[in-house]
């Protein structure tokens, strides 16, 4: 429930459902689907890991893939007994809280990680390992520790630390050696401590006394707690209990028996024998050995020599242990290099001059051996990860030049996948293993021919669907079932659905003996007539497909034809030949004319007074020439014989003058009266009610600056329009011309008795 979920992280049920769960679902981490009762109320919240589902499917790709249930059930007890909220249920046993359940509210789920994190990374006595490296300046190797831990800026990690103290979750270490620079657990320290009292509480004193005569373990031969300091460590932390007594697993409730440590599932083999003596249980005084623990090989004498000593051996005669002694090479057990180098027997002998013979096989168990040497042909090591299932086969190539042909292969795979995947490093790589290890389950004889089995079977995309992301009905790009695949799927089991149902309807007194025969025969007909109106859409998708295409055809030949007539035209102010309308030169005359008329427009709106017509005209005549003479003794200026790269020059100069100008015009707007009484208004209504402090005096200036600006922008644009309405006003209208001369042969018409009854009948009353 989303208030179980509030108690782990320290918030409260509306912050985590309407701001974690939303976020995890955004981080692509998990997925979360409410899970709803026969009344549709939601009762649960279902998460599912992603990562931990992906590292499952790999098998063994992924160190997540080795963690089993007991070593999750493991780790859950140790975040209950930091983290958990605490419960009391009827039928069980009361679960505590966690030492840091009273830390609640805002950044209590970053105080808790790094509390679980901390006590995570800690030794036996509590201490925490420390963060090596040089550290930022202010800052102490606690807080790089802690950063470090979280992955984020040790400012960060600096108020997480303080409240991490002030809860007494960590405590200095030895402060008066080290000062405020090492940390430590308590809660660690404490419960090692009560489970070394408790082991020894319940060895007894005979046991303590054996262990504490250093002469005996000298003489005599060697045991299993002698041979295995670890064995012997974890059998003094059995009793480790973390916070009180009572806890109960809610959540692993299946998990049979005692819940061991995180060592995997380490139930010894009852059927091998041990050359090992057994300890001693100074509970019940009989010789018993150690309980489940780490796998390690049996404690035996080692000597220099086999030879004259019947107790002295090489290696092991345990069952299920390594045959060889501790010194021997790695491989030195393989039957076929123990075949090669011990040379031919009953066979041909090259020393003998007989004729030398290759033999290939398939398997990671038969290497290839050419002349009697073994030459093994190894995986790329950028091609580790996709390979992985196919590695044992890789062997039996025979030839590196197949090996470097077939990494080729395989790496175009990949790039393949890149396409789909993204650049992500490591994605492509185990998108391909999983498709390598899927078709190796399905395969059912074993692969004789490991390059064939690759070419043909093992790295081509077999599409379930339409969709380019399926493989096989699993999707690309996210490792998931492929939708569009279980759509088809749903659509065939509905189609025998119905058919079925039509059967039992139309022939309900069929025997048991027929009715198979029956359906068999209306199923046969109702996919014939889906696959024949399947083949008619088809059909007529195809005509569609091909009209679509013959439409933009014709389009793109009409455009075609457009552009060459447009391209045709001569230009229309040189009469240039074929110059698309207008030519380069004309083109930027007349970019370069309105930009002077601009320019003309700003000097005539300041300084002119818009109210006198004649005015305006003579002051418009004058700037326009002295403007023109300016642009176009520019462009004579660069010497510029081709007309091109003179009208390009005027055309530059144009632009330069129109930008001077306008700020020119603007400066002086901005020191007019209107600017002025604006920016005073401003600089007032913002210091009202402040203090007239440096800050707020900057401020204020700032944006009075802004207010003269944009009153002096408004009363350019109100000038330009002031001097276009005058020049509309100056430009003479000719007069409209009379009724009489628009309509002269109505005006010659008399008027007679009718029309003027129509007139007097039409007019006003």
């Amino acid at each position: 429930m989303a208030r179980d979920l509030a108690g782990w992280l320290g918030y409260g049920v509306s912050h985590v459902l309407h701001t974690v769960v939303p976020g995890v679902r955004a981080s692509g981490i998990a997925t979360c689907v409410p899970a709803r009762d026969a009344a549709g109320w939601t009762h649960a919240l279902d998460f599912e890991l992603l990562p931990l589902k992906e590292a499952r499917a790999q098998q063994g790709l992924n160190p997540l893939s080795l963690l089993n249930r007991r070593d999750l059930a493991t780790f859950l007890r140790f975040c209950e007994a930091v983290l958990c909220p605490g419960w009391a249920p009827q039928d069980r046993p009361e679960t505590p809280a966690g030492f840091l359940a009273k830390r609640r509210g805002r950044g209590s789920a970053t105080d808790r990680l790094a509390m679980l994190l901390l006590a995570l990374s800690a030794r036996s006595d509590g201490r925490v390992p420390m963060a090596p490296g040089r550290l930022p300046k202010g800052y102490n190797r606690s807080e790089a520790t802690v950063a470090k831990l979280l992955g984020c800026s040790v400012e960060d990690a600096r108020p997480v630390l303080k409240s991490l103290l002030a809860l007494e979750g960590v405590a200095w270490d030895r402060p008066e050696r080290y000062g405020e620079d090492r940390l430590l657990v308590p809660a660690i320290r404490d419960a090692y401590e009560r489970a070394r009292a408790a082991s020894k509480a319940a060895r007894g004193p005979a046991v303590e006394d054996a262990l504490a005569s250093p002469a005996r373990a000298s003489t005599e031969e060697p045991d299993a707690g002698a041979g295995c300091a670890q064995c012997r460590e974890e059998e003094e932390c059995e009793g480790l209990v973390l916070a009180g007594e009572g806890w109960a697993q809610l959540s692993f409730e299946d998990v049979p028996g005692e819940v061991p440590g995180a060592c995997g599932v380490q139930e010894p083999d009852v059927d091998a024998s041990s050359q090992v003596e057994t300890g001693f249980d100074g509970r019940s005084g009989e010789a018993v050995g150690a309980g489940p623990h780490a796998a390690h090989p049996p404690v035996v004498p080692l000597c220099t020599s086999s030879t004259g000593d019947l107790d002295c051996f090489s290696g092991s005669a345990v069952l299920g242990e390594d045959p060889l002694r501790e010194c021997a090479g790695a491989g030195e057990d393989l039957p076929e290099m123990t075949e090669v180098l011990a040379g031919p027997v009953g066979g041909t002998d090259p020393l003998r001059g007989e004729q030398q013979s290759a033999s290939t096989g398939s398997g990671w168990n038969a290497p290839v051996r050419t002349a009697g040497f073994v030459r093994p042909v190894g995986v790329p090591e950028d091609l580790t990860v996709a390979l992985a299932p196919v590695a044992w086969l890789w062997a039996g190539l025979g030839r590196a030049s197949t090996g470097a042909w077939l990494a080729k292969n395989v790496r175009r795979e990949l790039v393949r996948l890149r396409t789909f995947v993204g650049d992500s490093e490591g994605v492509a790589e185990r998108r391909l293993a999983e498709r390598l290890k899927r078709r190796l389950d399905r395969q059912r004889t074993p692969v004789q021919d490991l390059a064939a089995w690759l070419i043909r079977r093992g790295l081509p995309q077999n599409n379930g669907c339409w969709s380019n992301l399926c493989d096989e009905g699993i999707r690309i790009d996210s490792g998931g079932t492929c939708p569009s695949c279980d759509c088809l799927i749903g659509d065939r089991r509905g189609l025998r659905q119905i058919v079925a149902t039509e059967v039992a309807a139309q022939h309900p007194h069929v025997a048991a003996g027929e009715w198979r025969e029956v359906y068999e025969q209306a199923l046969q007909a109702k996919f014939d007539y889906q696959s024949a109106m399947d083949a008619v859409r088809r059909e007529r998708s195809a005509e569609r497909q091909l009209a679509f295409h013959a439409a933009i055809e014709e389009q793109k030949a009409q455009l075609a034809e457009e552009g060459m007539q447009r391209a045709a035209r001569p230009c229309e102010d040189c009469g240039r030949a074929e110059a698309a309308g207008l030519c380069p030169v004309c083109s930027l005359r007349r970019s370069t004319k309105a930009l002077v008329d601009q320019a003309v427009d700003i000097a005539v709106a300041v300084r002119a007074d818009v109210d006198d017509p004649q005015a305006v005209a003579t002051l418009t005549t004058q700037v326009a020439g002295d403007t023109w003479a300016v642009v176009r003794g520019a462009g004579a200026a660069d010497g510029a014989d081709d007309p091109v790269c003179r009208a390009f020059a005027e055309k530059d100069v144009a632009q330069k003058v129109l930008e001077q100008r306008t700020q020119r015009a603007l400066k002086r707007l901005r020191e007019s009266e209107p600017a002025e009484m604006e920016a005073a208004h401003v600089r007032r209504m913002t210091l009202h009610g402040m203090f007239p402090t440096q800050k707020n005096r900057q401020r204020a200036e700032k944006a009075a600056a802004k207010a003269r600006e944009r009153v002096a922008q408004d009363l350019l644009r109100e000038f330009l329009g002031d001097l276009a309405r005058a020049r509309a006003a100056a430009v003479p209208r000719e007069r409209p011309p009379a009724w009489s001369e628009r309509c002269p042969d109505l005006a010659a018409r008399p008027l007679d008795d009718n029309t003027v009854a129509v007139g007097a009948g039409t007019g006003p009353t």
